[in-house]
C-alpha cells in the first residue's frame, strides 16, 4: 500500500475532516449524552459504506501495480500483504475514531474501533472473492443492519457481526465482545486465503 498518490489516502482524510467540522462542533454545542449518543450511531451507519470503499481502493491500488506481481513474487507474501492491512487498519481507525478521542470518549472511540477493523477485514477479505459492486452493496446492507441495531432492535441477535459493537452500547455483555473476535477471527482467515487464491 502506497500512501504517497494514493486515492485510499486522500478518501480517508476527506472523510475525517468531514467529521471533524461537523461532528466535533454538533457535540460541542449540545452537550448532551443522548445527543452524543445519536451522533454515534449515525456515524456508524456510515463506517461500512467507508469501509468498504476503503478496501475496493486498496484493492485495486494492488491489483494496478502490475496484477499483484509484486505480492505473487515477494518470497514472504503473508507478511507483505499484512502489513498492508494493517496499514489499511491504522488509516481507517485514524479517519473513523479521531473524533470521540478529540471529544475525549475513550469508550466510544473503542467500540469505534472494534467496529471499524472488523469491517475492514471483512471488506478487504471480499474483495478477493466479489467483484467492487457487490462488495459496495454488502456496505449498504450493513448500513441498513447497524440502523435497525441503534433502534434496539436487534439486540440478543448474535449472527450478524457488524451489530455486536451497536448492540454492546445498548447491553454490555461480555458474549457480544467473545463472539466479535471469533467473528474477527473469521474475516482474517478469509483475508489470507483471499492471499492464497492469488496463486491460482
Amino acid at each position: 500500500m502506497k500512501l504517497k498518490g494514493s486515492f485510499q489516502l486522500y478518501f480517508a482524510v476527506g472523510v475525517m475532516v468531514l467529521q471533524l467540522v461537523t461532528v466535533v462542533p454538533y457535540v460541542l454545542l449540545l452537550k448532551n449524552g443522548v445527543a452524543l449518543v445519536d451522533v454515534l450511531l449515525l456515524t456508524f451507519a456510515g463506517y461500512p459504506l467507508v469501509t468498504s470503499m476503503s478496501a475496493v481502493l486498496l484493492f485495486e491500488q494492488e491489483k494496478m501495480a502490475n496484477s499483484f506481481q509484486e505480492i505473487r513474487c515477494y518470497p514472504k507474501k503473508y507478511r507483505l500483504w499484512g502489513s498492508k492491512l494493517v496499514l489499511s487498519d491504522c488509516l481507517s481507525i485514524a479517519t473513523l475514531t479521531s473524533t470521540w478521542l478529540i471529544l475525549g470518549q475513550i469508550k466510544l472511540a473503542l467500540v469505534s474501533f472494534l467496529l471499524v477493523v472488523l469491517l475492514e477485514h471483512i471488506h478487504v477479505g471480499l474483495t478477493f472473492f466479489v467483484d467492487q459492486t457487490k462488495n459496495i452493496l454488502l456496505g449498504f446492507l450493513e448500513v441498513l443492519f447497524i440502523i435497525f441495531a441503534s433502534n434496539k432492535a436487534l439486540l440478543n441477535i448474535y449472527v450478524l457481526p457488524v451489530i455486536l459493537p451497536v448492540n454492546y452500547i445498548f447491553q454490555p455483555n461480555s458474549l457480544y465482545l467473545l463472539l466479535y473476535v471469533g467473528y474477527f477471527i473469521l474475516a482474517t482467515c478469509i483475508v489470507l486465503w483471499g492471499i492464497r487464491r492469488l496463486d491460482w
